[in-house]
């Protein structure tokens, strides 16, 4: 039964639009960290691919660890902009939110997200690790292509990266124990690296890393790829998840097969009396 888990996903939608209504900046501070998270798993990710790019498991390994951003930002309860693309799409079809606030929630997310990729690599580069980067890195590399790809293409790779960020998430929410919500995370989460679908949060790292590392990507670039795949990310947690999810288990439906449950169930035995005394 996913009533429960929408009920759920409803919830969280409302939480998050009345944090970001009575207190906007801890919501973006929550936001800004996801960014930041996210963004040093991606160095992780290219650091990887690059540095076992002679191995047959350099990708499969890289893909995996990927996952670990995604953990580390449910379990901190920081603001994710794709993971909120399904929350609050749940929450507005379900009369929690409405879809004006839900747009308000998702450029805040988005912004802020923005500015912890931003954050993070300048604290990468005045550390000096962008600077050991050359043009041939994976990174750089990643990036100029990602950048080149058609409009179409990075619009449906973004859809269904953010179809299977989300549905990674959709399933988290139905276990109960935190190393089973890890496990299912990094698998899950796995799928849309080692394809290669675009993610617009994680570009955002990707990006801004390849743009001070001197790596032969340019800002309109950058921008061009995230117009695209934020657009893809939207429609591919919102409606391929979120609506998709809330449409198969309206509250009316889940009341009928309860009733019909509840007619099928043979009466209950009444207990016998008590024999008096």
């Amino acid at each position: 039964m996913e009533r429960p888990i929408v009920e759920k996903s409803a919830a969280s939608g409302l939480r998050k639009f009345s944090l970001l209504k009575e207190d906007p900046g801890r919501y973006l501070m929550r936001a800004v960290l996801a960014g930041m998270y996210l963004s040093i798993v991606v160095l992780v990710y290219w650091s990887l691919l690059n540095n076992l790019h002679d191995t047959p498991f350099g990708k499969v390994l890289a893909s995996l660890f990927f996952g670990v951003g995604l953990s580390v930002i449910v379990f901190t309860n920081s603001e994710l902009f794709t993971s909120n693309n399904m929350y609050l799409a749940v929450s507005s079809a379900e009369g929690k939110t409405s879809w004006p606030q839900t747009v308000a929630l998702w450029v805040v997310c988005y912004l802020g997200n923005l500015i912890g990729a931003v954050v993070l690599t300048a604290l990468l580069y005045f550390a000096g690790v962008l600077d050991s980067l050359p043009p041939e890195h994976a990174l750089n590399q990643g990036a100029v292509h990602k950048a080149e790809q058609a409009a179409q293409v990075i619009f449906f790779k973004g859809i269904l990266a953010n179809w299977v960020v989300c549905l990674a998430v959709w399933v988290a929410l139905q276990l109960k124990e935190d190393l089973a919500k890890i496990v299912a995370m990094i698998l899950v989460v796995f799928i849309f690296l080692y394809l290669g679908f675009e993610h617009s949060i994680a570009n955002m790292g990707t990006f801004s890393m390849a743009l001070l590392s001197h790596g032969g990507l340019t800002f309109g670039q950058a921008v061009y790829n995230l117009i695209f795949s934020t657009l893809g990310n939207v429609v591919g947690g919102a409606v391929f998840v979120g609506l998709a999810y809330r449409y198969l288990s309206p509250e009316a439906m889940d009341q009928a097969e309860a009733a019909e449950a509840a007619r099928e169930l043979p009466p209950p035995r009444k207990a016998p009396k008590a024999a008096a005394h």
